[in-house]
């Protein structure tokens, strides 16, 4: 995406959340004329370390996201529905399918766009990976990947698709994990290899009960459904026990999660550049 206008975003927020918290993105437009539903950063939440944005876009045209720079971190832009046209100013350019996506390095900096291929709606999710300030001066890089590139397995009565983890071929600086997860109704799932890492989980469709393995006893169930996320600590979970909801008119429960390995090091936004 375009820009985050750093004056919007609360300063005090530090990046580690102590809490599990329930919330909603904020429907925004960026780029030119693009709906997008931002998750972060927010007034509700600025980030999540090491995450710095995530927006659940829907794009068609003349919407759209033309030439923008970057600088400082790393893009997973993962598509959900229609396809994206990208290009860059070191000559890189090409199509991100439904069910793939792009990483983008841009490190040291690059110019690039982000456009619909079809006429119709081009839903996607992009996400904002953190780099140490350490590697920040790497050199820009980006890498396609189709969706059958991705693993997909059934497990337990779910459909797990990994983006980023065991298996994937995503290459991404930062340890984390990624996944598309579908839940059928009445069906129990556990995402598990959490420890020690914080991110969210983020309803597509459907709705389910969550359970979170903490440090405290007692942790209550939540419920979420489409369009809300639960953002989680590294020092209060362990794994999340997911149900997704069974009855007439349920659908089956799908998801995104992510969570990663917070660098600790507080990132200073310059527009869509962060040091």
């Amino acid at each position: 995406m375009a820009l985050v206008d750093p004056l919007s975003i609360k300063r005090v927020q530090k990046g580690l959340i102590r809490l599990i918290q329930k919330l909603e993105p904020t429907a925004t437009t960026d780029g030119m004329g693009a709906s997008v539903k931002r998750l972060m950063p927010t007034r509700a939440l600025f980030t999540v370390d090491p995450f710095l944005l995530m927006d659940h876009f829907a794009v068609k045209p003349p919407a759209g996201f033309p030439p923008h720079p970057h600088r400082g971190f790393e893009i997973i832009t993962y598509m959900l529905t229609g396809a994206f046209r990208h290009e860059d100013d070191a000559g890189n350019r090409g199509i991100i399918p439904a069910g793939g996506l792009q990483r983008i390095t841009a490190g040291a900096g690059i110019v690039h766009s982000e456009m619909p291929a079809t006429e119709d709606v081009n839903e996607g999710i992009q996400l904002w990976i953190n780099l140490p300030r350490s590697d920040k001066g790497v050199v820009p890089s980006y890498q396609d990947v189709a969706g059958d590139q991705l693993p997909t397995k059934r497990i337990d009565g779910a459909i797990v698709k990994t983006i980023v983890g065991d298996g994937s071929p995503v290459d991404i600086r930062r340890p984390m994990r990624y996944e598309d997860v579908t839940v059928f109704p009445g069906i129990q799932f556990q995402l598990s290899g959490i420890e020690g890492f914080q991110g969210l989980v983020y309803v597509l469709e459907g709705r389910g009960r969550f359970v979170f393995d903490t440090d405290s006893s007692g942790q209550a169930p939540v419920e979420a459904g489409a369009g809300e996320a639960l953002v989680f600590s590294q020092e209060t979970i362990r794994s999340i026990r997911i149900v997704a909801h069974e009855d007439s008119a349920s659908s089956a429960l799908r998801l995104i999660w992510f969570a990663g390995e917070p660098i600790g090091e507080r990132p200073i936004f310059r527009g869509s550049f962060v040091d």
